[in-house]
């Protein structure tokens, strides 16, 4: 296997944990994201605010947008 070596922003880097889930057979919906540069973080209950969390920090990192506040 070759390594790519992709340049990506820190600025668009998140951490996720994950909670554990006792049934190995379904994705646990439920943790934690950080948004790395800023340090905002969440806890989400379910795949949806996971994803309404990381598009409201990229959307406050695109030019012309505003900031949300915390």
């Amino acid at each position: 296997m070759t390594e790519n070596h992709i340049s990506l922003p820190t600025n668009r880097a998140f951490v996720i944990q994950l909670q554990a889930n006792s049934d190995r057979s379904r994705f646990a919906h439920q943790g934690r994201v950080e948004h790395l540069s800023s340090g905002r973080a969440v806890h989400f209950p379910d795949e949806h605010e996971l994803w309404a969390f990381i598009d409201s920090v990229l959307a406050a990192e695109r030019p012309g947008q505003r900031k949300p506040e915390s």
